[in-house]
């Protein structure tokens, strides 16, 4: 009796063990599933890029051009200084308007004679210690910026308005009236050097040069020619003197990407 109780409990716990072992095989096959889909999902799909890194060669170019001026940009001005605000505005008016008179006489056109500024402030004294300033005069200040297309007659322009009374020149800027064409030779440059730029670092890397991937224009710049007025304008009565034109300097650069060819 003491034997069947014996092989009896053996034989319960063999099936308890069997019992489990088969519900835990229930349980991971029931998840098998869920986990492949899961995993699937992550796969990339076939024939998708799995690099996104780029392989190219990326250089910048740099083209210059110089051209000579056709177009003189003036400052002219006249300052008076006097005892009233009534008198200062009037003499500087009245010289304003013979000075615009003599610029136009020289062939300048009225929509290339603009007001670039116009000033006025009191003149006081330095007062003692405890008194308040005093005015004793006021100053008024016209300025005109004056387009003068025909560069060679620069010189004259502000010869005859220094002689109408303008006593004051503070710059004159020698321009391209218009820059496209000289902007065109400079990116056509700029171009050139970046692709020879790409040229030797292919040669230098031991690959080729493929195709062109990009190519961006950055804005080109025109540096004009400038004098002060220390340069191009004696004082009143002197002359204009000689105006020289100098050159301007036109820039362009590009920024290009090439395939790499093995």
């Amino acid at each position: 009796m003491k034997q069947f109780r014996k092989v009896g409990v053996s034989a319960l716990l063999a099936a308890l063990t069997i019992a489990a072992v088969a519900t835990v095989a229930a349980l991971t096959q029931a998840g098998t599933p869920q986990t492949a889909l899961a995993q699937g999902s992550q796969t990339p799909t076939p024939g998708a890029a799995t690099d996104t890194s780029r392989s190219d060669i990326g250089v910048s170019g740099t083209g210059h051009v110089s051209v000579t001026p056709d177009t003189a940009i003036a400052s002219i001005g006249v300052d008076i200084t006097a005892a009233t605000l009534a008198d200062a505005t009037k003499e500087a008016s009245d010289k304003m308007t013979a000075v615009i008179a003599a610029i136009k006489a020289q062939g300048v056109d009225a929509k290339d004679i603009q007001t670039s500024s116009y000033n006025v402030y009191p003149i006081t004294n330095s007062p003692k210690e405890g008194e308040s300033p005093k005015i004793t005069g006021y100053h008024v200040s016209n300025i005109v910026t004056v387009k003068v297309r025909k560069i060679d007659d620069v010189g004259k322009v502000i010869d005859a308005a220094l002689t109408a009374g303008a006593n004051s020149v503070n710059s004159v800027l020698f321009t391209v009236d218009d820059p496209s064409k000289a902007e065109n030779d400079a990116r056509t440059a700029a171009v050139k050097d970046a692709m020879a730029k790409a040229q030797t670092l292919a040669d230098a890397a031991g690959v080729k040069v493929g195709k062109i991937i990009s190519i961006s224009d950055l804005q080109p710049t025109v540096i004009p020619f400038y004098r002060g007025a220390f340069e191009s304008a004696p004082a009143a009565g002197g002359g204009a003197g000689p105006v020289e034109t100098g050159s301007n300097d036109i820039s362009a650069t590009v920024e290009m990407h090439f395939e790499i060819v093995q």
